[in-house]
């Protein structure tokens, strides 16, 4: 693969590094589009602050998760150091952090969690295909090997940076491929049929945390164990963050049906 994209002396350019930033600023430009059909009273300007505070806690989030759970750090001392190096990132560290900060940023501005979720989520999606693209060059989140290996399917890929010849599933290629094409078409639905905007996040949530719990089947890098059920540390998560998604929608859905025409006009202020 290309784990490396630009070397100079001893200045580094990684893979995974470029197309976390390209995947964000797609993010950002799929939320500039749809701000007039999301949330029309915010300028330009407000949604660009929101991005760059949800970029931060995103990149923050992903390194914190990797560090807990994959470098096994044994002092606070280890763990600034850890924070402020390049290392590994977890995707759902940086989900679980950007959906925190949305959370309070949504009770601090009166707006409703799912409502500006419509519009995150698409962009999301495209932005969490994009990097998977960078964890392919990186030879990252691998997937297991292929069942005949005298005679593999002409998709499976061998990673150099293994050193086992072994040919495997392209999951990182297979979540790329599902999130561009899932987030693409929810940014093109919710511009053009903005009042079903919370239907295309509930599409979006649903869609992304089911697939990634099937696709964890064939990841072949460790995957951890979620509280001693058998499942992955990210079955798990995906699973946590449904349940999560589904009982904000009841209870906006159920608990709020009166107050709806007042949380809309709510949602537009600054």
């Amino acid at each position: 693969m290309f784990p490396i994209l630009f070397r100079h002396g001893n200045f580094i350019l990684a893979s995974w590094h470029v197309f976390f930033v390209i995947g964000a600023f797609a993010g950002w430009y799929g939320m500039q589009k749809l701000r007039s059909a999301v949330l029309p009273a915010y300028s330009a300007g407000q949604i660009d602050r929101l991005f760059v505070v949800l970029y931060i806690s995103g990149y923050f989030g992903a390194r914190i998760f990797s560090i807990f759970f994959e470098d096994g750090i044994h002092s606070i001392s280890e763990f600034f150091a850890g924070l402020l190096t390049f290392g590994s990132m977890t995707l759902y560290g940086g989900i679980i952090a950007v959906a925190l900060v949305l959370s309070f940023y949504t009770f601090h501005k009166h707006l409703s969690l799912t409502r500006l979720g419509a519009l995150f989520t698409g962009p999301g999606l495209v932005a969490v295909g994009l990097g998977r693209i960078g964890c392919f060059l990186n030879g990252d989140d691998y997937g297991a090997p292929v069942h005949d290996q005298l005679h593999p399917q002409y998709w499976a890929v061998r990673f150099p940076s293994l050193e086992d010849s072994i040919y495997r599933y392209p999951v990182q290629l297979w979540e790329s491929c599902f999130c561009i094409a899932l987030g693409c078409l929810l940014v093109f639905a919710t511009q053009h049929w903005s009042r079903q905007k919370l239907f295309f996040a509930d599409c979006g949530v649903v869609g992304y945390t089911v697939a990634r719990f099937f696709l964890e089947y064939f990841r072949g890098d460790e995957r951890g164990e979620f509280l001693g059920t058998g499942f992955s540390t990210s079955q798990g998560v995906s699973l946590v963050l449904l349940v999560i998604w589904v009982g904000f929608r009841l209870y906006e859905s159920f608990g709020k049906r009166s107050g709806d025409s007042g949380q809309a006009s709510s949602e537009l202020a600054p």
